[in-house]
């Protein structure tokens, strides 16, 4: 972490997907997420840059010809999109990522080997390799405190390890989701959300605007989640309740 907050490597290397280091992208790990903003749209500008005048769409992929594909869409090799899913808005999908059926995916980054099951819906937010996100998965991307829903204005603040947050300077913000994350039905991640590496969110979990350290294992609780951190952070379980970003 430096002045200006965490970096992106911090919580997720880009530089360790081999498909996003090929592509330009891992030169964002060593910025603060604070002053990157809008972390996916920078990775599209940098994967579009190195792609040049090659297929935005790799010819080892696979598209359902009843998925909705953009034209600003980056997709690597073997992955497949399948039916009725939609992927869209300056989104980057790497290699042997699995999309299935009634997904939406819009100005993401989904890492190497991550699989998004039936219904996810996965918006301004940044994956890691290897991640595994049940059935019906949301992350959502603006605060609700927005005068007008349709025409967000107010950024997003992300979640700090300290409990603070700093603001994205973005109306609409995801999360950022660290590799071998894994997810079962029905988990919510609010704009803002962190989650480190190798957590693992258990059925109906709701995150808020929340910095969740790797390795931790969080469970539903009546006042929002109860999360067990890594045996090196203490192995002490603790209640948190949800909150809105602000």
């Amino acid at each position: 972490m430096t002045g200006g907050g965490p970096l992106l490597g911090d919580v997720l290397r880009l530089a360790d997907d081999p498909h996003l280091k090929a592509w330009g992208a891992a030169v964002l790990d060593g910025e603060p997420i604070a002053r990157i903003g809008d972390v996916s749209g920078a990775v599209y500008d940098l994967v579009s840059a190195a792609l040049g005048d090659q297929p935005r769409i790799h010819p080892d992929a696979y598209v359902s010809p009843l998925a909705n594909v953009h034209d600003d869409v980056v997709i690597g090799p073997g992955t497949r999109v399948h039916e009725y899913s939609t992927v869209r808005g300056r989104t980057v999908i790497s290699g042997n990522v699995h999309i299935g059926y009634g997904c939406e995916v819009s100005r993401s980054v989904v890492g190497q080997g991550s699989v998004l099951s039936h219904r996810a819906t996965i918006g301004c937010a940044v994956i890691g390799q290897e991640a595994y996100f049940a059935t019906d998965l949301v992350i959502g991307v603006c605060v609700l405190s927005n005068p007008d829903m349709l025409r967000p204005s107010k950024p997003v603040a992300f979640a700090l390890p300290g409990g603070g947050r700093m603001s994205t300077r973005q109306p609409k913000w995801g999360a950022i989701v660290g590799d071998g994350v894994r997810a079962g039905v029905h988990v919510t991640l609010g704009p803002g959300a962190i989650v480190g590496a190798r957590s693992v969110l258990h059925a109906t979990v709701n995150v808020p605007t929340a910095w969740i350290p790797p390795d931790s294992t969080l469970y539903w609780a009546d006042t929002g989640f109860r999360i067990t951190p890594a045996p090196k952070q203490g192995g002490q379980a603790c209640s948190t309740s949800p909150t809105v970003s602000t």
